[in-house]
């Protein structure tokens, strides 16, 4: 019995860590995922401040200045990205960001990437922890990775 109960928690965890276009029956990755199509969409990655957050959504396509460490250290902070669809295909996927002293990435679930309108951006904010970033004045290298991709 007490198997049977870990087996069913690592089932429920397992199933509820992943995001949307993870959960994708194996018919609909095979016939839907398209790793190569990354090459139409744009994707900036930055470590910004509240009033940066805000400047994004008060200007449409508005331009972020990544801010040194010693701006953001004393600072609440948050991991924003941004991705244009240049293609012309709808796309939605798992995007893993990788932020610098953090040991795991930060899955983005980019769920709605409209495909044609490359005039305009889908957004996503996650708030990270103001101790990862470092005493000094470099700029913050952030990485990312698509985990799947999917198009149609």
């Amino acid at each position: 019995m007490r198997a049977f109960s870990l087996i069913a928690l690592l089932i429920c965890i397992l199933c509820t860590s992943r995001t949307e276009a993870g959960r994708l029956d194996p018919t609909a990755h095979k016939l839907l995922s398209n790793p190569g199509y990354a090459k139409y969409i744009d994707v900036e990655c930055y470590i910004v401040t509240r009033e940066q957050v805000a400047k994004v959504f008060s200007q449409k396509n508005g331009v972020i200045t990544q801010l040194p460490n010693n701006q953001l250290r004393s600072k609440p902070v948050y991991l924003l990205v941004r991705c244009k669809n240049k293609g012309s295909y709808m796309a939605f996927g798992d995007l893993h960001c990788y932020v610098p002293n953090r040991g795991s990435p930060i899955p983005i679930d980019m769920s709605d990437l409209r495909g044609g309108d490359a005039s305009s951006y889908f957004v996503s904010v996650v708030q990270i922890c103001s101790g990862l970033i470092e005493d000094n004045d470099k700029i913050p290298a952030i990485k990312y990775q698509w985990d799947c991709l999917y198009n149609y």
